[in-house]
């Protein structure tokens, strides 16, 4: 077939494919280094002349100019998964509304059953999707962001895709790829590049000190197969794994980034040990530098997966020695941990929606029903912010429970590593005050024993607590 000809035919200009969008429409742009910049561009343009438009990002990290032209959202009804640092004043001013909770696990399945499951088959009107060029067969690949969008596509009563020429073609297991017999229209992006990020932060005092914990704890061990997010801390770990000499441990993430990348490299990372997609490291998006794209490109070692099957709990259990690492914002005395939303009162007097639950809840619960019981979930967190502690008495109204405490396993911060599961209320408690900062113990262990937290006559031991597996001081 003349696949050629087809996309010729189906090629169309931004402006062309900003007009496609009609009043009353529900559309998704895409999240992440994938999300349809130049849509956003154009569409944004189109304020006064549209009513209600309900547009879906995720991972969002761009300042969308929709936002910029509509903050009031009196034409552009915005809905995020997931928010990130770039529309978080956006969040802050207009509340929690603009927030679309869930486990990523699930958001394939919701962006295919949800029209279904409310009666309105057509609930998704236009999904823009950014892809790499075409290849000679008619397929068009998601590059560094396989997530759900084949999901989206699947959804859409139209599919407008966006190409990008420095877009990575990343292997993958399935659904990273759409072909042009898929796709309604075509918009070639010569203007926005693929996002990455120009270098990465240095880490902090605190996150060197956590990371030493975790490796000092032993919770990784050779043969580990990793899930760990991008930042300092993260960073940290994997800089830590490469001095100790560790070896054998294997990728099974829902993001990669450099710092994994460096392990692929060096041969720290082999995957050998892996029961499923033995040999490669999976992932379903990717945000870093520019290296790290290019070290994706068409490489065999790795292969993307939509969430659907990186995040599903069944398949984390069956890793062998999961170890997961994702930051928290908070944790209460009693275990509920809040690593998404802050609660009342914050700084507008509004529920503030900060980031979103992600896949946190899915790979918690994967490592706890590990199938080897050598799974293990490291929540961390650094011990205070802006001199206030991070382990608090109880959670405030309006705070969000990302992780409940039924599930918790392990917590670390600057000053040790608990392990609350199977322990009762006081016994967590106790071992969350001895790894809290010092000069907020005394005040913990005060405000536990009103709250009946602790018990009335109850010492804390001067020694480590039950479920302190490592502490410093």
């Amino acid at each position: 077939m003349d696949y050629k000809s087809e996309y010729e035919k189906k090629l169309i200009s931004p402006e062309e494919a900003a007009r496609l969008v009609k009043d009353g429409m529900h559309i998704e742009i895409g999240g992440s280094a994938n999300t349809a910049l130049i849509i956003d561009k154009y569409l944004a343009k189109r304020k006064d002349e549209l009513n209600h438009i309900e547009i879906g990002t995720f991972i969002d990290l761009a300042p969308y100019e929709f936002l910029k032209a509509d903050p009031e959202q009196e034409t552009f009804k915005w809905e995020s998964c997931f928010l990130y640092e770039p529309v978080r004043k956006y969040s802050k001013e207009i509340g929690p509304c603009v927030h679309r909770p869930g486990v990523l696990s699930d958001a394939g399945m919701i962006a295919k059953e949800l029209g279904k499951t409310i009666g309105k088959e057509d609930y998704l009107d236009i999904a823009f999707l950014v892809t790499t060029p075409m290849d000679k067969h008619g397929y068009f690949n998601f590059g560094v962001t396989c997530t759900f969008l084949k999901s989206i596509a699947e959804a859409a009563e139209t599919v407008v895709l966006v190409v990008k020429e420095d877009m990575p073609w990343i292997n993958g297991g399935y659904d990273e790829c759409i072909h042009i017999s898929e796709v309604d229209y075509i918009v070639e992006d010569r203007e926005f590049p693929t996002p990455f990020l120009p270098f990465l932060p240095p880490p902090t005092k605190e996150d060197e000190m956590i990371a030493e914990n975790i490796i000092e704890a032993g919770l990784i061990e050779n043969g580990s197969t990793l899930q760990v997010g991008i930042g300092g801390l993260p960073n940290t770990v994997i800089k830590m794994l490469k001095e100790a000499g560790f070896k054998d441990l294997g990728i099974h993430t829902e993001m990669i980034g450099d710092g994994l990348m460096e392990l692929i490299e060096e041969g720290i990372v082999t995957n050998s040990q892996k029961k499923l997609d033995k040999g490669k490291s999976v992932f379903s998006f990717a945000l870093g530098t520019r290296k790290l794209y290019d070290f994706l490109d068409r490489n065999p070692k790795v292969a993307t997966y939509p969430v659907e099957y990186t995040n599903h709990p069944f398949v984390i259990a069956q890793q062998p020695k999961m170890f997961t690492l994702n930051q928290i914002a908070q944790i209460d005395l009693m275990g509920q941990v809040n690593s998404e939303q802050i609660g009342l009162p914050s700084p507008t007097g509004k529920i503030y929606q900060v980031s979103g639950t992600g896949g946190q809840l899915d790979f918690v619960l994967g490592s706890f029903y590990s199938f080897d019981r050598k799974g293990k979930a490291v929540l961390a967190t650094y011990s205070t912010y802006n001199g206030t502690s991070r382990i608090i008495p109880a959670l405030p109204s309006g705070a969000a429970i990302t992780v409940p405490r039924s599930i918790v396993q392990y917590v670390a911060t600057e000053w040790g590593i608990a392990y609350l599961r199977g322990l009762p209320i006081y016994k967590r408690a106790t071992a969350l005050i001895q790894i809290a900062h010092p000069d907020h113990r005394d005040w913990l262990e005060e405000e536990a024993r009103k709250l009946g937290i602790l018990p009335p006559k109850y010492s804390i031991p001067l020694g480590k607590a039950d479920g302190v597996i490592y502490r410093r001081d």
